[in-house]
C-alpha cells in the first residue's frame, strides 16, 4: 500500500480559531451595523446637498439618523426629515388658490438613494476584503 505523506493542519486549525473568535465576538454583526452607518452618512450628506435651502434652511437642517437596528435577518436605517413640508419638496404638489398649478419635485432623497444603491457594492466588496484579510491574518478588525 503507497503512503500518503503527513500534512501539517496548523494553519487551518489556526484559520479555523480566527474564525471562531470572529463570531464570537460578534465582529460580523458590528461589521454590519457600521457599514451601514457608514452608507447611511453618506447618504445624508448626499441629501443635504440636494436639498433647498429655502428662508430658514430648516429644510436641509432636518435631515436626521435613525439608529441601526435589526428586525429578523435584516438590518435597518432610518433618514428622516420631520419637517412638514418635505414630502412636498420631494414628491411635488399643487399651488395656487383653485391649486390647478404644479411644483415640481426636487426628489433629493430619492435620487440619493439612488445613487447610494449604485456606489454600495463598490464600498461593500472593500471593506469585506479588509474584514477578510483581517481574521485570516489574525489581526483584530478596526474599530470605527
Amino acid at each position: 500500500m503507497a503512503r500518503w505523506g503527513k500534512f501539517d493542519f496548523s494553519e487551518f486549525e489556526k484559520l479555523t480559531k480566527s474564525f471562531q473568535k470572529t463570531l464570537d465576538e460578534r465582529v460580523i454583526e458590528r461589521f454590519l451595523r457600521d457599514f451601514l452607518m457608514e452608507m447611511a452618512m453618506r447618504s445624508i450628506r448626499k441629501v443635504k446637498k440636494r436639498t433647498p435651502v429655502g428662508e430658514t434652511g430648516d429644510l436641509r437642517r432636518n435631515w436626521q439618523l435613525g439608529n441601526v437596528v435589526k428586525r429578523g435577518d435584516a438590518y435597518q436605517i432610518e433618514l428622516f426629515n420631520n419637517t412638514h413640508y418635505a414630502s412636498f419638496v420631494e414628491y411635488g404638489h399643487r399651488t395656487g388658490k383653485d391649486l390647478t398649478g404644479w411644483v415640481e419635485g426636487r426628489f433629493m432623497l430619492t435620487i440619493s438613494m439612488q445613487e447610494i444603491e449604485r456606489e454600495l457594492p463598490k464600498y461593500l466588496e472593500k471593506r469585506v476584503v479588509e474584514l477578510l484579510n483581517d481574521i485570516m491574518n489574525g489581526r483584530p478588525p478596526r474599530k470605527e
